[in-house]
């Protein structure tokens, strides 16, 4: 053993693991140019996003140098199908590839799902007792026709109003629905003791239609009876869009429209 390792033996060991070293080097210094070189096709903010905006209709395709592209970029706008997805309170520069943690989805945030009205939308809560109403067929995503029991004082008789009666109680739209304590009914995590829906949120874009549910649940009390689905409510169930061309800025697909309210 002592005659193999002489001072040959040492010099060629020294030199053999000098290339090993030298080609390590070689591969490593190889693989951050090509990462300042090559691009990938990701998509990124097309103007400067605020704290919790909708990136619906706000994100453009570009090569970014795969150095800046993030693990969890958004390669695919099939990704942010299902939800309305806006920033966090961060924001989001132009220009800066747009990655899943960057988003949250916008009935998450703390200004929960009121982030994804627009076009002069608007919510109202309608306390109802929706067991009276259709037990548990009341839900987001559901159409709905109102019907409101006035009860009679001194010699005046109560009073029904029906959607023939009044036409701004017809064809509303649950967008969703909360117990008294304000929850999401059997909510997972949320500390809800109560799973009995109390409240009803009806969106519309017709500021009557807020006035008269309004004015209703003052004077007596709010029915609902279903009549239809809006599918493009209902949470997780939108269809997904495969037409969209690679170079298309991200909107939503588009479902069932909902009555014009």
């Amino acid at each position: 053993m002592k005659k193999l390792w002489n001072k040959a033996t040492r010099r060629l060991l020294i030199v053999f693991v000098a290339l090993i070293l030298a080609g390590v080097a070689v591969v490593i210094q190889s693989s951050i140019v090509n990462k300042q070189v090559t691009t990938e096709l990701v998509y990124v903010a097309a103007d400067n996003l605020t704290p919790y905006s909708l990136v619906e209709g706000k994100l453009v395709q570009r090569n970014v140098v795969k150095s800046e592209v993030p693990d969890d970029a958004i390669r695919d706008l099939k990704e942010l199908e299902g939800e309305s997805w806006v920033t966090t309170e961060v924001g989001i520069p132009k220009g800066i590839p747009v990655s899943k943690s960057m988003l949250i989805p916008a009935k998450e945030s703390k200004f929960g799902e009121s982030l994804e009205l627009k076009d002069g939308a608007m919510f109202v809560g309608v306390k109802t007792d929706q067991v009276k109403s259709a037990g548990d067929m009341i839900k987001p995503g559901t159409i709905v026709d109102a019907y409101v029991y006035i009860k009679g004082q001194d010699r005046q008789p109560p009073e029904l109003v029906t959607p023939s009666d009044d036409p701004l109680l017809k064809g509303l739209l649950i967008k969703d629905r909360q117990n008294q304590n304000g929850y999401e009914p059997q909510r997972e995590g949320s500390g809800n003791q109560n799973p009995i829906p109390a409240i009803a949120v009806v969106e519309t874009t017709n500021p009557d239609v807020a006035a008269a549910l309004i004015k209703y649940q003052q004077e007596g009390e709010v029915y609902f009876t279903p009549t239809g689905v809006n599918v493009d409510v209902i949470p997780l169930e939108k269809e997904v869009n495969a037409a969209q061309s690679p170079d298309e800025v991200y909107s939503s697909p588009s479902g069932t429209e909902s009555p014009d309210q």
